[in-house]
């Protein structure tokens, strides 16, 4: 297994408040995980690097091998940090309202789990397709989902692209779950929502198939995502089954 990943500004951005890591627990499995602070709320990148680092304490902690118990273990998890941030605003008024999206991945051989809150995504490159792994917690697409809008009409509303679900704020930590297979030379792509602002699908596809080593993949994406402006911040995770 391989992974690189890098955090950036983004070109028009001075605070960064992504946060990235990669942990293994006791029976080697790693977990990825990418956090997006909410930047309408006062104390996003303290969300953000909380989520990351507590997710990942927690989990190198652990001893799970198998994929239903990490489930559970997900759940939970996401209940006790949403509270965490939720206690953390309640002892400074700067931080009342501070949210942030969460990513990740737990890597299982040849099959992954993924969970979200929020926007920010995880994608699989096998073989040539570009697969969203993830759902999107944004206004039109919930209202998509629960059939209560068409696309092109979901997307014409006010405030479209408001976050729907996070953690911080409020109790409910209602995150998504999902496995995927996860094989040969797929690729697994995590990232906050600033590089697909900016890059399209065949962009990002090209640049991690380069003949490259994970790290210069990584850093070219952002490279390539600040290039063309990035109105927010960028940050990128690659895993492959290549060896380190």
């Amino acid at each position: 297994m391989a992974i690189a990943y890098h955090t950036d500004p983004g070109s028009k951005r001075r605070d960064n408040e992504d946060y990235v890591g990669a942990f293994t627990n006791q029976a080697g499995r790693t977990m990825v995980i990418v956090a997006d602070g909410v930047t309408s709320n006062e104390g996003g990148e303290v969300a953000s690097a909380m989520t990351v680092e507590h997710f990942g304490h927690a989990w190198q902690n652990s001893s799970m091998e198998t994929i239903v118990p990490t489930i559970t273990w997900i759940k939970e998890q996401a209940k006790i940090e949403n509270k965490a941030i939720i206690d953390a605003g309640q002892r400074f008024q700067e931080l009342s309202q501070m949210a942030t999206t969460v990513v990740l991945a737990i890597l299982f051989d040849e099959k992954i789990v993924v969970a979200n809150l929020g926007d920010s995504k995880a994608f699989l490159l096998h073989r040539d397709q570009l697969i969203q792994l993830s759902n999107d917690h944004v206004l039109k697409n919930e209202m998509v989902r629960r059939g209560v809008m068409a696309t092109d009409d979901a997307k014409k509303i006010a405030h479209a692209n408001s976050v729907t679900r996070f953690l911080g704020v409020d109790k409910y930590a209602d995150i998504e779950i999902s496995q995927h297979k996860f094989v040969d030379d797929d690729i697994l792509f995590l990232t906050s929502d600033g590089i697909t602002k900016v890059l399209s699908d065949d962009t990002i596809k090209r640049i991690m198939r380069y003949e490259e080593t994970l790290e210069i993949r990584v850093f070219d994406m952002i490279q390539q995502a600040n290039i063309k402006g990035a109105p927010d911040n960028v940050t990128a995770v690659l895993v492959t089954h290549e060896k380190d």
